[in-house]
């Protein structure tokens, strides 16, 4: 092992064990396109030692180059020794039968596979091998969006069974560690077109931050997550003293919310894992009458949420 191979698996090593994303102990699916980033996490963890087989999503959107992806995948996981389970996907079909664009279908179905190899194979996680750049371009989205305060805070190290190990290093330090360990991957032509909203940042964004400081990602990222966490200890304590639990409801008390610093963050964070948004969140706030009881109707909130048009209750009440 390479003196930079060694700094690396530590930083990760580390990494690991500070968010304790996994056990020693643990079999892990790795998430294996073929790309430089799921090499080096394979590689990375195998070199750590842990139990692990891969997963390979073929979603047939790019013809050949897809087949050349899965032939690489299963080449590579044959000359390490390493279980593959390969699932294809008629992506396109998806996305027009449930009306979501080609990205949300990918996701969706990516995502589904991992849940399912996860029970089948009786794995303890999912490593997926997003990174620092990974995570900027997302918090750049998310501030272009308009997402609230925890979008901005971006990819998390772990969410449920899916663990990011290698969000403690950039994608220069992947492909130099690939350079160090001389390994292969390939490369997704679809990532070099700015159709995408997410190419777009990371083809013509990202390239000017780092002319500026080559820094920028990690700086970003670990301010954001910094005030994060006083930003969930805030709303913790706010949440505690304007809601209270009653006949299997949560009431909020509107008065006491609207002393809040941020009421509307605090709405936010009660609210939007019932499906409300940021509009219906705000009429609440502008509208909020003497004696009315505001109600979601569905455990999504897909109803259109207004002051003048109450609706019947299956979550939460809010008095005013």
């Amino acid at each position: 092992m390479t003196k930079n191979t060694d700094i690396f698996i530590k930083k990760v090593e580390r990494f690991i064990a500070g968010k304790s994303l996994m056990k020693p102990t643990d079999k892990v699916l790795v998430a294996l396109s073929g790309g430089s980033d799921s090499v080096c996490l394979l590689h990375t963890l195998l070199t750590l030692g842990y139990r692990v087989a891969a997963l390979h999503c073929n979603f047939r959107l790019r013809g050949e180059e897809s087949e050349r992806d899965e032939r690489f995948v299963r080449e590579l996981c044959t000359r390490l020794g390493v279980e593959l389970t390969v699932r294809s996907f008629d992506t396109a079909g998806y996305a027009s039968h449930n009306k979501v664009s080609i990205e949300m279908a990918a996701r969706e179905l990516r995502y589904a596979f991992f849940a399912e190899e996860l029970t089948r194979q009786q794995a303890d996680v999912t490593a997926v091998a997003h990174h620092i750049d990974d995570n900027t371009e997302t918090f750049i989205l998310n501030a272009i969006r308009g997402t609230g305060v925890r979008g901005l805070a971006a990819i998390q190290p772990r969410n449920g069974n899916i663990v990011r190990p290698l969000l403690c290093v950039s994608h220069s330090e992947i492909l130099e560690e690939l350079k160090s360990c001389r390994l292969d991957y390939v490369t997704d032509s679809s990532n070099l077109e700015d159709h995408y909203s997410r190419n777009k940042v990371r083809l013509n964004i990202m390239p000017l931050m780092k002319e500026i400081n080559t820094s920028a990602p990690a700086n970003i990222i670990d301010n954001m997550q910094e005030m994060l966490k006083i930003y969930d200890s805030y709303i913790s304590n706010e949440i505690r003293r304007c809601t209270v639990e009653k006949d299997g409801e949560t009431i909020i008390d509107l008065p006491t919310l609207q002393q809040s610093a941020s009421p509307l963050s605090v709405l936010h964070e009660i609210m939007s894992p019932m499906g409300f948004n940021r509009t219906q969140e705000t009429n609440i706030l502008r509208f909020g009458e003497s004696g009315r009881t505001f109600r979601s109707a569905s455990a999504d909130g897909s109803d259109t949420f207004t002051a003048s048009a109450p609706i019947t209750s299956m979550i939460l009440a809010i008095e005013v």
